[in-house]
């Protein structure tokens, strides 16, 4: 089954005025993601379908402890994640009847 990528925000508004606004990411191979490199600015952008998100440190320049514990934070969470896909494809692929699951590894 192939799947649709898209990415969409949305913003609520509650009626006493307090906000909120989610970027959803769903992507495919289009998707482009940079991370700065050896330069003056940490950064990481992630790109897609009108999305733009991008993470940079309080100070890009001058990263603090904190932004150090954020920034590891972040790769434990990102590589939790990488695991969870992989794990949930073996699911799925296991499930495929044998046709199928060669052409999908």
């Amino acid at each position: 089954m192939m799947e649709t990528s898209y990415s969409f925000t949305t913003v609520r508004v509650d009626p006493d005025g307090t906000s909120a606004i989610s970027v959803h990411l769903i992507p495919d191979r289009q998707m482009s993601v940079y991370c700065s490199d050896g330069g003056h600015r940490a950064q990481i952008a992630f790109i897609h379908a009108g999305a733009n998100v991008t993470i940079t440190p309080t100070n890009p320049e001058s990263p603090t402890a904190e932004d150090l514990v954020t920034a590891r934070r972040l790769a434990e969470l990102f590589g939790r994640y990488v695991a969870e896909v992989e794990r949930l494809h073996a699911l799925s692929v296991a499930s495929m009847p044998s046709e199928s699951a060669e052409s999908a590894a």
